[in-house]
C-alpha cells in the first residue's frame, strides 16, 4: 500500500471514532503537517487552489458578503464575522482595516491553499510552507454561497498531496542569553519612535523579546502568567475596548473593541461574543509582560504574552480611542496590579 493509501486509511479511521480530532489534533497523530493532512482529501471533500490566486480571491471575497475568519498560533485562536471590504496590498501583506474585520495577511508567506467542505462547513484554508495554518475563511448562513462556488471553480487546481513539498521547521528553541549592556539596550529602547522598529532592535541584540524586556528596568515589567484572564475579567466588568492582536508568523488578526462572555474549559480561557470568539490555552504561556512601547505621541502600555519559544503568541493594547488620561491610567495601574515578584535575568 503507498504511503499515500496508507495515511488516507488512518484519516479514514481517525473521522470514524466516537470523537474525531480536529484537523490540528489529527495531523499531529498522523506524523504530518495539517496542510498534508486536509490535501489527503483532494477530490472528495477539499480541492487545492492555484497559489497565484490567493490574493484574487481576498480581493474578491467581499462578494459574498459576512463571513467568518480564523486566525491562530498553537496557544491563541481568534474568529471574527464580517465582510473582507477594501483590501490594501502593501509589500508583502494584504490589509483589510474595518473594525469587525481587521487584517494583516502576509500572503507571500502562503504555499498551499484549499477549499473545504465538512460535512457542509465550507471554507477557504491556507497554508505556509511548512504546512501550518496561516489564516481560515468559512462560509456562513449570511454568506452569499455562490460566490464561494464561483471561486472554487475559477480557481482550483487538479494537484493534491503527492504535488505537495512541505518543508520542515527548523528548531525554534530560544538561543542563550548574550551578553547585554542593560544601559545600551534601555538607552537604544527609548529612543525608538515607533513600536514597529522593535524587530530591527531585537535583531541588532541578538535577543527574543523576553530576553531583551528582562534589561527594560521599568519598560517592561513580567506579570504573572494568567494576567490575559484578569484582564479579560476586568475588561468585559468594565466595557474596556481592547486591541488584541493574534500572529502566527504569516497573518495577524486584530480585535477591536469590548469583550462580554468569558467562559473557562479546563485550559482553554474564552470570549464567547455574539460576532466574535477566541480561545487562549493558559498553560501554554509561559511569560506575560507589561511593556512600554514608544509610539509619535508618548510610551504605550500593553500586555504581551509569549510560548515556551519565546514566541508572541498575543499582544492586548487600550483601544487608542479610549486612551484618555483617566482610562490610560487605570489601564496601567491594573496590569501593574498583576506583577509577578521574581524574574530571572
Amino acid at each position: 500500500m503507498s504511503d499515500l493509501a496508507e495515511l488516507q486509511r488512518k484519516k479514514a479511521e481517525l473521522l470514524a471514532g466516537d470523537k474525531p480530532p480536529r484537523a490540528r489534533e489529527a495531523a499531529k497523530r498522523l506524523g504530518i503537517s495539517e496542510a498534508e493532512y486536509v490535501a489527503l482529501s483532494c477530490g472528495e471533500t477539499s480541492v487545492m487552489l492555484d497559489k497565484e490566486a490567493f490574493v484574487s480571491i481576498l480581493q474578491a471575497l467581499h462578494r459574498a458578503g459576512e463571513v467568518m475568519a480564523l486566525t491562530r498560533n498553537d496557544a491563541v485562536v481568534l474568529e471574527h464575522h464580517g465582510v473582507y471590504r477594501n483590501p490594501v496590498i502593501k509589500h508583502s501583506h494584504v490589509i483589510f482595516t474595518d473594525p469587525d474585520m481587521d487584517l494583516r495577511l502576509k500572503v507571500t508567506a502562503w504555499k498551499y491553499g484549499f477549499a473545504v467542505d465538512e460535512n457542509g462547513r465550507r471554507s477557504f484554508q491556507f497554508f505556509d510552507a511548512y504546512g501550518q495554518a496561516a489564516h481560515k475563511i468559512y462560509m456562513t448562513d449570511a454568506s452569499d454561497q455562490t460566490v464561494y462556488d464561483d471561486l472554487v471553480a475559477e480557481y482550483r487546481t487538479e494537484d493534491g498531496f503527492e504535488q505537495m513539498s512541505v518543508r520542515t521547521k527548523p528548531s525554534s528553541t530560544p538561543s542563550a542569553m548574550p551578553k547585554v549592556e542593560t544601559e545600551a539596550i534601555q538607552k537604544d529602547w527609548q529612543a525608538l519612535e515607533n513600536a514597529h522598529h522593535v524587530n530591527a532592535l531585537l535583531k541588532a541584540y541578538g535577543l527574543t523579546r523576553p530576553q531583551a524586556y528582562r534589561h527594560l528596568g521599568d519598560s517592561a515589567m513580567a506579570l504573572q502568567k494568567d494576567a490575559l484572564k484578569s484582564l479579560l475579567e476586568q475588561a468585559a466588568e468594565e466595557s474596556w475596548p481592547l486591541l488584541m492582536f493574534v500572529p502566527n508568523g504569516s497573518a495577524t488578526q486584530i480585535h477591536n473593541g469590548t469583550v462580554h462572555k468569558l467562559m473557562e474549559m479546563g485550559p482553554w480561557f474564552n470570549v464567547l461574543d455574539p460576532k466574535f470568539n477566541m480561545h487562549a490555552n493558559l498553560e501554554l504561556v509561559t511569560e506575560a509582560w507589561l511593556v512600554y512601547k514608544q509610539t509619535d505621541a508618548k510610551p504605550v502600555a500593553s500586555l504581551e504574552l509569549f510560548d515556551a519559544d519565546d514566541k508572541a503568541v498575543m499582544m492586548v493594547y487600550l483601544h487608542p480611542e479610549a486612551r484618555s488620561a483617566q482610562m490610560t491610567g487605570r489601564w496601567e495601574s491594573f496590569l501593574k496590579s498583576l506583577k509577578l515578584e521574581e524574574v530571572a535575568v
